[in-house]
C-alpha cells in the first residue's frame, strides 16, 4: 500500500512552526531545501515556504 502525501501541516507541524516564530527563530523551509530552485520545485508557497510536503534538508 503507497503511503499517503500530507497536503497540509498536522496540528503538531502549526504547533512548532507557532513557537519558532514565538522565539524569533527562521522558518523558511526553502533556504536550506535540497529541492531549492524553480525546475525542481512546484511548490506554490515557494520561496517563504514555512511547511512543505516535499522538504529535505539539504546536504542528506
Amino acid at each position: 500500500m503507497p503511503k499517503l502525501k500530507k497536503t497540509k501541516p498536522s496540528w503538531f507541524d502549526n504547533l512548532k512552526i507557532n513557537i519558532k516564530q514565538a522565539l524569533g527563530m527562521k522558518i523558511i523551509l526553502c533556504d536550506s531545501c535540497k529541492f531549492d530552485w524553480p525546475s525542481a520545485c512546484h511548490q506554490p508557497a515557494r520561496p517563504n515556504a514555512v511547511w512543505c510536503p516535499d522538504y529535505k534538508k539539504r546536504g542528506t
